[in-house]
Formats: structure tokens, C-alpha cells, sequence
């Protein structure tokens, strides 16, 4: 689309290269907010170059590009499929192979798992992967993250962050600048909070990702369940409107207990089960690797449910910088064996 940029004035060129949206198609379904939005520039940028006009003059331009542009049938259709149907990239290759790209920008993804397996790890990452562009396995959005049971990592996640700017030096995103954190410890206000005060949120940023960890602490001491299930059922119909809305994805975490003997189970059971669309769950294999000199636990991330993806599973460590593949082990190759004559 180098024609569409070349007939535009300079100033409204560097808009689009500046959020690198430069097809005429991603220019009409991009929100204002992220043309007008510094916050993936360098923190020291003071001054904001790009103006509510400037923004008007370069969607008009692009409407004015595809009408008078003769296109085919088919490709009316492609944009449409390709934003209801985006994925977010976990950033390790494995966990992207086994979900089919990521997290998807539909319904509710539940994130399952007993304490310390890694759950917040994953999300952390996420929380960074979402704001990288589209090419890289990104929405370019920011992240809400709202925390119900213990304080939000922060130390951790600006050393993840760090990695993944030497991963991908070139986009110079700010990534802290793009997390809108929230803590909510009791119902009514973690419900006020998603239901009264997220969608003004929505409209004013771009957001790509909501995370709530988790919903398990919120709502597992209900004693009324129709209470329960009603609540439940009120925060899931927002979440499911800001995804299919804004395209966006939701990701929510859910506690496990023992039943019975047996393998543990998601708490909250099949009144909250049966608002999510996919369900993955994160465990700890009895197996290590090593890696320099530490020996790393391996953690297995397993699709329990999906309508899109097959049941599978994949392993990945957690490092230092994040969440990582498993290196492949180094073949040594056996000595023959001596025949007696």
C-alpha cells in the first residue's frame, strides 16, 4: 500500500508509520485512541504530535483509497475474519504450537492450576506479548490486570519486560506504561469494577487483553449458590461483551481442590465451567532440567477444553526471563560396541 501512504501529507504519513498501521483497511478498523496514544513511544517523549484531526483526515483518506480502489468479493471478508478470530502469543514457541498460536480473542479462557505452578508467570507474559504487533504474535494493545488475592507481581514482571525488549529491540515499547492494574479482595467491588467502570476504560484505551487472578478467590465462600451463579453470570456477560466489542481477549484464573481422592479439580464447579469457552491447566512434571547450573522444574501447560483446538499439552520452563521452551537434549552419540571374534 506504498501508493496510499505516498498521497498523503507528510505529517499524516508519519501517523501510520508510527504505529505501523499502513494499510488503508487496518487504518478504518484501528481505534482513534491508538493513533493518539504516546504511551508506546519512549518515556521521554513529552509532546504529543498527533491531533483528533490529523486522525480524521487519515481515516477519510483511507475511505476515500478503498472506494475508489476496485477489490474483489473475497477480500471484503478477509479483515473481518482476521480480527474476530486473533490470537495473543504466550511467547514460547511450544505453548503457541500446542493452543494453535495462543490465547484467543473469543469467549473466556480459564487458567487452571494448584498454587506455584506457574500460573502468574504465564500471565505476566502475556501481559507483555499482547502490546508487541501483529506480526510478532501481538494485538499492539495494552492489558487490564485485576488481582483479587494477593498483591500484582510488579518487580516481576519489569524483569520479564526487560528480556523481552533485548528479545525484540527494534519496537522500543513502553510496556510497563501499557498494564492498568486493580486490586479487588471483595465481590461487589470487583463487580462494580468490571461491570460500571471497565467499559469507560475500553473506550479511552486500547486494550487487547483482561486478566482477573482470580475468580476462584472472589467467589468460592458464597454460601447462597443461585447467588452465586447469578454474580457469576453477570461478570461473565460484561467480559464476553468487551471481547467480541473490542476484540479483545479475557483470561481468568481458577483455583483447583482434591475431590474425593482423586485428581484435583477447578473450583466454583460447572456454574462457572459452563461460562467459559476454553480451559487450560498448568501443572509441575516430576522431572528437572538443567540449565548453566541451576536445576529448573518442568511445568506442563494441557488443554483440558477447547471448541477450535484439540486436547494437547506442552512443557516449557520459567526462567529468569520468562517462560521458555525446553531446550532440546544434546545427542551423544553411543560408543560401538567391540564384537568377539
Amino acid at each position: 500500500m506504498t501508493n496510499f501512504l505516498d498521497q498523503l501529507p507528510k505529517h499524516i504519513r508519519e501517523i501510520a508509520e508510527q504505529v505501523n498501521v499502513l494499510a488503508p483497511e487496518e487504518v478504518l478498523t484501528t481505534p482513534k485512541i491508538r493513533f493518539l496514544d504516546t504511551r508506546q513511544q519512549s518515556l521521554y517523549t513529552l509532546v504529543r504530535k498527533c491531533t483528533p484531526d490529523d486522525v480524521r483526515v487519515l481515516k477519510d483518506a483511507a475511505a476515500k483509497w478503498l472506494a475508489e480502489m476496485p477489490q474483489a468479493a473475497d477480500s471484503l471478508f478477509k479483515p473481518l475474519a482476521n480480527v474476530r478470530w486473533s490470537r495473543v502469543s504466550f511467547g514460547c514457541s511450544a505453548l503457541d504450537r500446542c493452543t494453535g498460536g495462543g490465547v484467543v480473542t473469543r469467549g473466556i479462557t480459564e487458567l487452571c492450576g494448584a498454587a506455584g505452578v506457574g500460573k502468574s508467570q504465564l500471565l505476566l507474559q502475556l501481559s507483555l506479548c499482547v502490546q508487541l504487533p501483529t506480526e510478532l504474535g501481538g494485538l499492539g494493545k495494552g492489558v487490564v490486570f485485576i488481582c483479587t488475592e494477593s498483591a500484582f507481581p510488579a518487580r516481576r514482571l519489569l524483569q520479564i519486560s526487560k528480556a523481552l525488549a533485548k528479545r525484540y529491540p527494534q519496537d522500543k515499547l513502553n510496556f510497563l506504561g501499557n498494564i492498568f492494574v486493580e486490586h479487588h479482595y471483595e465481590t461487589e467491588k470487583l463487580l462494580h469494577c468490571v461491570i460500571n467502570r471497565l467499559p469507560r476504560l475500553m473506550q479511552q484505551h486500547g486494550i487487547g487483553l483482561i486478566i482477573i487472578d482470580s475468580v476462584a478467590a472472589a467467589f468460592r465462600f458464597y454460601t447462597d449458590y443461585l447467588e452465586r451463579a447469578r454474580q457469576m453470570r453477570r461478570m461473565a456477560d460484561a467480559l464476553l461483551s468487551y471481547a467480541d466489542k473490542y476484540n479483545c481477549a479475557v483470561v481468568c484464573v481458577n483455583q483447583v481442590a482434591a475431590s474425593g481422592g482423586q485428581d484435583e479439580v477447578p473450583c466454583l464447579g460447572l456454574q462457572w465451567a459452563h461460562l467459559g469457552r476454553t480451559r487450560l491447566r498448568v501443572s509441575q512434571v516430576p522431572k528437572q532440567h538443567k540449565l548453566v547450573d541451576h536445576l529448573i522444574t518442568v511445568r506442563k501447560l494441557e488443554i483440558l477444553y477447547s471448541p477450535e483446538t484439540p486436547n494437547d499439552f506442552a512443557e516449557f520452563l520459567i526462567t529468569e526471563d520468562g517462560v521458555v521452551d525446553v531446550p532440546e537434549p544434546a545427542y551423544t552419540r553411543q560408543p560401538a560396541k567391540m564384537r568377539r571374534l
